[in-house]
């Protein structure tokens, strides 16, 4: 016997014949050509996996799938779509009712093959997966869970007040709803990258996008939901519909995470936006100093320059007129030495400017460090 059973549902028949010789080799196959059929025969035995046609008479592949998707038999149920027609509409529209993945018309038998074996795959892991976190629960009790839910949220309000950036509170948020067993995903804009759990481009992306607009605080789409505030948008893909308890009790937390976010975001926001300007105004007072420091060197070396020169004309022109003046010898050698005294104490001045030059140069490099330090 095979060990993976496969239905294939199409109101074609054609369609049906073509998938079942790509898969019969492998899989055992079952096939409805409607979409009450299909839930007939799943009602009585259903498949580890489900190929299904989008437009059918009668009832479409979207609504079998949603019926599917709220029968806890059947909620995990690998579901994938096989139409002619995967616009990123169709795709979103698969992905709300509750569908894992979209095949494309005609259908290519290698990526058939790769996309049923990668949903085979994760049954397998989820019934590892099922197995451990059922002996677990065996030792667990819900009093003990639902302690260990609100020390969570204790800890994360602590952990938020703490972080210094909108990337930690994303990851923060996913971390905190993958440890009460939820598979979420984030948006907060404003942050870079915008998306935390999933990639951006991805059909969660696509959803979050889509719901930033919305007025309501709460979106459901089956198993999945949507919760949001100003600053955050957050994808649950597994919530607990099954479990009226563990469900009304996960959007008691999903209620207090997302309102504890929302303020620690927008304080965040808050304070980036200051250091911006703060920045700002510091680049500004730099560019300022910097100019006017320019300015002033260029003034002390013009002042040096022009008193050299004037000194130096003086010196000539004392030497040139000195006999003429009738002085003794030794005013002469009084007068020349004084001359040459002040040219010498001018030309140390020289040194001095260069030291002013260099306390100018350490005012512009402190401005720089503390800009450094503010980025």
């Amino acid at each position: 016997m095979k060990e993976f059973t496969i239905m294939i549902v199409d109101d074609a028949k054609d369609n049906l014949l073509l998938l079942e010789m790509m898969l019969e080799e492998k899989y055992e196959i079952i096939q409805a050509e409607s979409g009450y059929e299909c839930l007939e025969i799943i009602e009585k035995s259903p498949p580890d996996l489900l190929l299904l046609d989008v437009n059918m008479p009668g009832m479409t592949g979207y609504e079998v799938c949603t019926t599917l998707r709220k029968n806890s038999s059947t909620k995990l149920l690998p579901i994938l779509f096989v139409s002619a027609m995967i616009n990123a509409e169709e795709r979103l529209a698969g992905f709300e009712a509750g569908g894992d993945e979209y095949i494309n018309k005609p259908v290519d038998k290698e990526e058939l093959a790769e996309k049923i074996e990668l949903q085979i795959a994760g049954l397998q892991e989820r019934a590892a997966t099922d197995k451990n976190a059922a002996d677990a629960m065996k030792v667990a009790m819900d009093a003990m869970t639902s302690s260990s839910e609100l020390g969570q949220l204790i800890s994360f309000v602590t952990d938020a007040q703490n972080t210094k950036s909108l990337n930690d509170m994303g990851s923060m948020i996913v971390d905190v709803c993958s440890g009460f067993g939820l598979n979420a995903c984030a948006y907060i804009e404003g942050s870079e990258p915008a998306f935390f759990g999933c990639e951006k481009g991805s059909v969660e992306a696509s959803v979050l996008e889509r719901s930033i607009n919305s007025t309501e605080r709460i979106i459901n789409l089956g198993i999945r939901t949507i919760v949001k505030s100003d600053q955050l948008s957050l994808l649950v893909k597994n919530m607990p519909t099954d479990d009226e308890n563990r469900y009304g009790r996960f959007k008691d937390h999903l209620a207090v995470l997302i309102s504890i976010s929302d303020g620690r975001l927008l304080t965040l926001k808050a304070q980036m936006n200051v250091a911006d300007e703060r920045r700002h105004v510091l680049s500004k007072v730099i560019l300022h100093t910097e100019k006017q420091i320019k300015n002033l060197n260029k003034k002390i070396l013009e002042h040096d320059d022009h008193s050299r020169e004037v000194m130096m004309d003086m010196v000539t022109e004392l030497e040139s007129k000195l006999f003429g003046l009738g002085l003794e010898e030794d005013q002469e050698e009084e007068l020349m030495k004084l001359v040459y005294g002040t040219s010498e104490q001018l030309e140390k001045s020289k040194g001095t400017t260069k030291e002013l030059q260099v306390e100018l140069g350490s005012i512009l490099e402190g401005l720089y460090e503390i800009l450094e330090k503010n980025d």
